[in-house]
């Protein structure tokens, strides 16, 4: 008796996004730095920060004064933060502000720059959680 044996294949789901994935949002106003807010989604592991980019050759590097915020849209916006850090020449990254977020949902970060006496350069950015 002639054994019928079939291969079968199994078919693999799609993967989601595997990494963090990041998304940065257009620059702020033009002032003393480029300011960028970004979003930084692992799964459902959110983190919301900004970057800040001197915009002169002859930046010396100082303290300077941001703040970050955001919200999951259809939750209570996240705790902000206003932290103080020294901005080197090539720029830095600016705050984390840590969270999760539900598969499917959108986040919304916000970035300023907090120094007295500076022209505002707020930047924002928005993505879906594709967990």
């Amino acid at each position: 008796m002639a054994s019928d044996f079939r291969s079968s294949t199994a078919v693999a789901a799609p993967a989601g996004p595997v990494g963090a994935v990041v998304t940065c949002g257009a620059p702020g106003a033009p002032g003393y730095l480029l300011t960028r807010a970004c979003i930084e989604v692992t799964g459902n592991q959110v983190r919301l920060y900004g970057t800040a980019t001197p915009n002169s050759q002859t930046w010396q590097p100082q303290p300077v004064g941001f703040n970050v915020s955001g919200t999951v849209i259809g939750d209570a916006p996240t705790a902000p933060t206003s932290p103080t850090v020294l901005v080197q020449a090539g720029g830095n990254q600016v705050g984390s502000i840590c969270t999760t977020a539900p598969c499917g949902s959108t986040v919304i970060a916000n970035f300023s720059v907090n120094q007295p006496g500076w022209p505002t350069s707020a930047a924002g950015v928005s993505t879906v959680v594709a967990c």
